[in-house]
């Protein structure tokens, strides 16, 4: 099954409500529909049950054993936050990285004792609950001060609970009022009078206390460690067609829980399954608990897995030519190959489409021209290069795209009509010919910037080359396009007719706009977006013409969109709403890349390290990027996380039809774009499964955004055994 497929199926298959239905399975029985209501299995604790039938040949599409640190551990029924370990991340926020000073220091060594430790006097601990542990009322933690003090516990903004620390390792346990935990999301505050304190583990809503020195180990070699009454489940989006497998030597119980308040139930063991496509393209908590085994059980090649053999690589020649266009501030939902209810005509786009692959999800990382193409050309996030406002340089260490096309021989060609993008700007040291028509002149419309760079490539068209064209049109100030501009709004005859940007008195964008003046300047904007389509028909046939088309590789993106008073704002860098960090993404060279629409998160760090990989240049260890090639060609089945950042003060991120906002240590908003593509309605507190899906990635991404590498590591929603790996685990 392709991405697009099982994505497609997945945005599809989203539920919304509550519900009650269960739906359980024994030990590989074929999956019942969600309205039936199946008993559970009954097997002897201590035995595996018996294996199934041949399933044929499967692939894995989540591993639980690599995401181990994406797991949340329970002891005793009570969910257990183990603060020394890596994956403490997803249960913390911060603010702005080069700014601030976390409030957790992670992976610390204390005594001996692995924890977190707190940069100050306060921080925070945010858990997700099931409804008995919330229920409960029990904290418990193992918390290190360095001198004897006081402890208050806040529990999601209710009267202190108060305790007291002694000097060194101690355990501390307070009993929580009834009604102040909840299900879902809970905020739990530590105030201390010491400067000096860590905490080792939190136990929360258990039904049988934590000793003072349990050990916490949950992973051993390749397998997972459940001892007696512990379990660990993951927050995940269920795949099409998707079971649950593992080999254990005795029987695991397995209990998941879709966003909408579907079951399953079932057990677990060597050979045997448990079928979820009941759940498919759902939101899950996917839960495997140890009822019988004692003292422990271990869970080897624990794994979600669809059936059919994974496609393989597609194979041709590397591109003898590519051209590389930037259409600035295009936004994703004006173009008809990517939204077909768009409004601007785009023929050449759709054309291309029918031979190209199609990113649908394509996030840039920054939300304005500075931060994005500083990625792009880097392959970096922005809390890696710091190059954030427009005086910053990009630093001559990251390797950039001109570099890549250097090193595959290939002769360097670029025309920005963006004037900050010029090589001593950091923007490339390896162009054999550069011109920036901000700072050169030569026209600032897609048609000057286009011919400029034919003139570049013309003499040395029969050689290997590579193009960078980087059009403005769609970028304030924008200026009408005729004819289309009066298919779009013809007769209008205002003050702003022909233009509209933010170029005044104030440097600013007029605000007494009324709705039929808002709508014309909108009709502006989509006829650049028909103006610049209209030039990649032209691009074509001039490859075509010169007989080089089929050794062409072309990529069309932009480095960001614009907004246009959906939210009352308009221009770009304000937020990180869809219409600013959602752009196109396309990619045209049918040896490596078919047709057809990934409906999977990449992102502007992946095209440097794309043109990589169908170069043959070796990937460059700074690189925080991917090769698209896997994505585009069906190897990838489980979503991958898409991530931008505004400044690093905010963030957005995505998976599958799932869109999480992040405000630092605010409260995060989510919403479902497949049933809200304009975000207005947030549901994170309505949804919390599906709220831990992305809180859990985006945090972990967050926490090592700056040692983040995915073709090492993966998406961060769904790491590679190297994650937990490298970082000691």
């Amino acid at each position: 099954m392709t991405i697009r497929a099982l994505l497609l199926a997945s945005v599809a298959a989203f539920g919304c409500g509550k519900g009650t239905k269960d739906v359980s399975t024994g030990e590989a029985q074929a999956a019942p529909t969600p309205t039936t209501q199946h008993p559970a299995v009954k097997t002897d604790p201590t035995a595996a049950p018996a294996p199934a039938a041949s399933r044929g040949p499967e692939r894995v599409a989540y591993s639980l054993v690599d995401n181990r640190l994406q797991a949340h551990v329970a002891r005793g029924g009570g969910l257990v936050v183990e603060a020394g370990s890596a994956g403490f991340a997803k249960y913390v926020r911060f603010n702005s990285v080069p700014k601030d000073k976390r409030p957790w220091l992670l992976r610390q060594t204390v005594k001996d004792t692995k924890a977190a430790r707190l940069s100050g006097k306060t921080g925070f601990v945010y858990v997700p609950l099931t409804a008995a542990q919330a229920g409960r009322g029990q904290l418990r933690m193992r918390i290190y001060a360095g001198a004897a003090g006081t402890l208050s516990v806040r529990v999601n903004d209710h009267k202190d609970l108060n305790g007291k620390l002694a000097d060194g390792w101690s355990t501390v346990d307070l009993t929580v009022p009834a009604g102040q935990l909840v299900e879902g999301e809970n905020a739990i505050q530590l105030f201390v009078s010491s400067p000096d304190v860590a905490l080792q583990w939190l136990q929360v809503g258990a039904a049988t206390p934590m000793e003072d020195d349990s050990a916490l180990a949950f992973a051993d070699s390749n397998a997972l460690v459940l001892p007696k009454d512990g379990a660990m489940s993951w927050y995940l989006l269920v795949p099409e067609k998707g079971r649950l497998v593992g080999d254990s030597a005795c029987a695991l119980d397995v209990h998941v829980t879709a966003e909408d308040g579907v079951n399953v139930d079932g057990k677990l063991g060597t050979g045997v399954v448990v079928d979820l496509a009941a759940l498919a393209g759902k939101a899950a908590r996917v839960e495997v608990a140890n009822t019988g085994c004692a003292p422990k059980a271990q869970l080897a090649n624990a794994a979600v897995v669809v059936p059919g053999e994974a496609p393989a690589a597609k194979k041709g020649d590397a591109p003898k030519y590519v051209l590389f266009v930037i259409m600035d501030s295009l936004r994703f939902d004006r173009v008809r190959a990517f939204n077909p209810k768009a409004r601007p005509e785009t023929p050449n786009f759709e054309k291309l489409a029918e031979d190209s692959t199609l990113f649908m999800q394509h996030y840039v990382q920054g939300n304005e021209s500075q931060v994005s193409h500083a990625s792009i050309w880097s392959s970096t996030y922005l809390a890696k290069h710091k190059a954030a406002q427009m005086s910053d340089k990009l630093a001559d260490k990251w390797m950039t795209i001109d570099e890549v096309a250097k090193k595959a021989g290939k002769f360097t060609a670029g025309v920005s009509a963006n004037g900050y993008i010029r090589p001593e700007r950091g923007f490339g040291p390896a162009w054999d010919k550069f011109a920036n028509h901000i700072i050169s002149g030569g026209g600032l419309k897609g048609a000057d910037v286009m011919t400029k760079g034919w003139t570049f490539i013309t003499p040395k068209k029969d050689q290997p080359w590579f193009l960078y064209l980087g059009m403005i049109d769609t970028h304030v100030t924008w200026r009408a396009k005729q004819p289309w501009l009066d298919k779009y709004d013809g007769g209008y005859k205002g003050r702003f007719a022909k233009e509209f940007g933010d170029e005044g008195p104030t440097g600013g964008f007029p605000t007494d706009l009324t709705d039929a003046e808002k709508d014309h300047v909108r009709a502006i904007y989509d006829s650049n977006v028909s103006y610049q389509d209209d030039l990649l028909g032209k691009i074509r046939t001039q490859l075509e013409g010169w007989g080089i088309w089929d050794q062409t590789m072309l990529i069309v993106t932009a480095d960001h969109g614009d907004e246009q008073w959906e939210d009352g704002r308009v221009g770009h860098a304000a937020s990180e709403n869809e219409t600013l960090i959602h752009v196109p993404m396309l990619i045209h060279y049918p040896p490596l890349f078919p047709a057809g629409k990934v409906a999977s998160g990449s992102e502007g760090i992946d095209i440097v390290p794309t043109l990589a990989d169908v170069l043959g240049v070796p990937l460059d260890a700074e690189w925080q990027g991917a090769s698209l090639v896997p994505l585009a060609n069906g190897q990838v089945v489980y979503p991958q996380l898409a991530m931008s950042s505004q400044y690093e003060n905010f963030h957005g991120g995505r998976l599958g039809p799932w869109k999480i906002r992040l405000a630092g240590p605010n409260p995060p908003k989510l919403f479902n774009l497949g049933k809200d593509p304009a975000e207005k309605k947030d549901v994170y507190a309505s949804s919390p499964i599906a709220a831990r899906v992305l809180v859990d990635a985006m945090w972990m991404l967050r926490a090592y955004n700056v040692d983040w590498k995915k073709a090492a590591w993966g998406s961060a929603a769904d790491v590679t055994s190297r994650f937990a790996a490298d970082l000691g685990e």
